[in-house]
């Protein structure tokens, strides 16, 4: 179970390393997002890469990388959990995003983090 674990984080982020984010707009991303239970998020711009936040759960924080679609991969900065996630983006018509989903990369990921039960909608 262990090994399947770490070979489909491996393989996210071996995607992640030869995806080419050239043709996206990173300021459609950037802005607030708020989940009724889970509270408000922030996606930033730090550096060159986008960022996750959340305001709620400080360690709940780590940078966003181009994974495919719509869908980025976000490592955590605190890696004592092994919870990194898919945030997956709705956009409008414009190509601006307006809600975000997630999911955990491990398909052995702790059923505590249930980021499949988030509704993440951009705050206007």
């Amino acid at each position: 179970m262990e090994n399947e674990d770490d070979q489909a984080s491996k393989e996210v982020w071996e995607t992640v390393k030869l995806a080419n984010s050239d043709h996206l707009k990173f300021e459609d991303y950037i802005g607030v997002y708020e989940d009724n239970w889970f509270g408000k998020i922030e996606v930033f711009l730090k550096g060159k890469l986008l960022w996750f936040k959340s305001y709620r759960s400080p360690k709940l924080n780590g940078a966003m990388s181009f994974y495919k679609a719509n869908t980025f991969a976000i490592k955590w900065e605190y890696q004592d959990m092994n919870a990194n996630a898919f945030a997956m983006f709705s956009l409008d018509e414009e190509g601006k995003a307006q809600s975000i989903k997630m999911k955990g990369i491990s398909p052995n990921i702790d059923f505590s983090f249930d980021f499949q039960d988030l509704n993440l909608e951009r705050i206007k």
